[in-house]
């Protein structure tokens, strides 16, 4: 959460001359309402539901920059997925820019409790060895811009041995 996932994702689709696709919003369009209105009205297994779902789908899709959600990789079989899609990318940043980041709107589900910082740092620390274990190379977006981040990442891809056709 908050490390600017979408926003890099975009520009490094535009790097790539890849389309560009955002699990989170695959998933509103699926079940035609807001990610926290699927979070309210089912609750958080449901939402892991329909997000390996829609990861599932775009097995076998060519020329793709896919964003996920942060907790998309907490299932094994996601992370199997995506290993099989491509290069994994972990886009990442300080801890506290994170959480800046994460909290601009209010809007995050996993965030609505009475202590949304703590919330923010378990979920992190839960997350981080998983992140580890998943990803081909990480980023450091932290004092990049969007466009340097999505140049950091096209390079990491390519020392990773990934080829674009542009």
């Amino acid at each position: 959460m908050g490390c600017g996932k979408s926003s890099v994702g975009r520009r490094l689709a535009g790097l790539t001359g890849h389309r560009f696709l955002d699990t989170d919003d695959l998933i509103a369009q699926a079940e035609g309402r807001s990610i926290p209105e699927i979070f309210a009205a089912e609750g958080e297994a449901y939402f892991r539901d329909v997000e390996h779902r829609v990861l599932s789908e775009q097995v076998g899709i060519c020329g793709l920059v896919l964003s996920t959600g942060g907790g998309l990789v907490l299932r094994p079989e996601n992370r199997e997925i995506l290993r099989r899609l491509g290069v994994v990318a972990w886009l990442d940043a300080d801890r506290e820019a994170l959480f800046e980041r994460a909290t601009r709107t209010g809007k995050r589900p996993l965030l609505q409790t009475d202590n949304p910082r703590e919330t923010f740092f378990r979920l992190l620390d839960e997350r981080l060895s998983v992140y580890q274990e998943v990803a081909d190379f990480r980023v450091d977006s932290t004092n990049l811009s969007h466009d340097e981040a999505a140049q950091s990442l096209l390079d990491g891809a390519l020392r990773e041995g990934r080829r674009f056709e542009y």
